[in-house]
């Protein structure tokens, strides 16, 4: 083979190297982008979903708070002041006692108002905190006269964004929910622990129990799990028939 034509073939193997060399690149460039491009899509798919559970927590909660507020005027103050007006009205002469009786009465009944009225607070839960909602949680269910509750505190959980606590309450208000409705139970435990690292908030009840494997598909369970995942949080379930129900909330900060 003459010199020129070795120069001819080195020249076309260079130039077919280099071709292969920049659809290499260039095809690796389309891949980065078409990933970058789904990474981008994927975050704001998140951002979108978190926003929209967070929006739903927040109604959930306006609802059982309105519900709650119900009950307690129809049940509670209702009552007190039913029982004030009776008294008022048979009340002859100076009679002490019954005065006496009739002041306690209308004090519970400002006490039960001002209850109200710092429930109706849209910020409550954002101002006090996890731990301070869930102990009014607890006294309200201990003002049914049908639950005694217990709330153990070892290290109180780390601050968290209010976004966080707002999903995280409404994750133990379901909880709580789940209890009254199906458990039977009339015993409620309450644990918040916090090491710096993992905070776990463990809700557990002496009620008929279920079988968690029959249930790992329910939707409740599910809708958990999924507000779970956006506040880096873990659920774990443990439960067996007559033998009640734990339900952990794995917290990483």
């Amino acid at each position: 083979m003459v010199p020129s034509q070795i120069s001819i073939w080195l020249i076309f193997i260079g130039t077919a190297s280099l071709s292969v060399l920049l659809i290499f690149f260039y095809l690796l460039f389309i891949q980065y982008s078409r990933k970058k491009i789904e990474h981008l899509k994927q975050m704001k798919d998140l951002q979108f979903e978190y926003g929209q559970t967070l929006l739903k927590s927040q109604l959930e909660i306006q609802e059982q708070t309105l519900r709650h507020i119900s009950r307690e005027i129809h049940d509670n103050i209702g009552q007190v002041l039913s029982l004030v007006s009776l008294n008022l009205n048979t009340l002859k002469g100076p009679d002490t006692e019954k005065l006496k009786f009739t002041s306690g009465l209308v004090t519970k009944a400002i006490d039960d108002l001002r209850g109200l009225s710092k429930s109706l607070n849209p910020d409550r839960v954002q101002t006090i905190g996890i731990t301070e909602s869930i102990k009014t949680e607890l006294v309200q269910l201990e003002r049914t006269g049908i639950f005694q509750t217990t709330l153990t505190i070892e290290n109180d959980l780390y601050d968290m964004p209010p976004e966080k606590t707002i999903i995280l309450y409404r994750m133990v208000q379901e909880v709580l929910n789940n209890i009254i409705k199906h458990s039977q139970a009339d015993k409620i435990l309450v644990l918040i622990q916090n090491d710096s690292v993992i905070g776990t908030i463990l809700i557990s009840d002496n009620g008929r129990g279920f079988s968690v494997e029959n249930k790992s598909s329910g939707i409740g369970l599910q809708n958990l799990k999924q507000r779970a995942a956006l506040i880096n949080a873990e659920v774990r379930i443990i439960s067996e028939i007559d033998e009640g129900t734990s339900v952990s909330f794995i917290l990483k900060s």
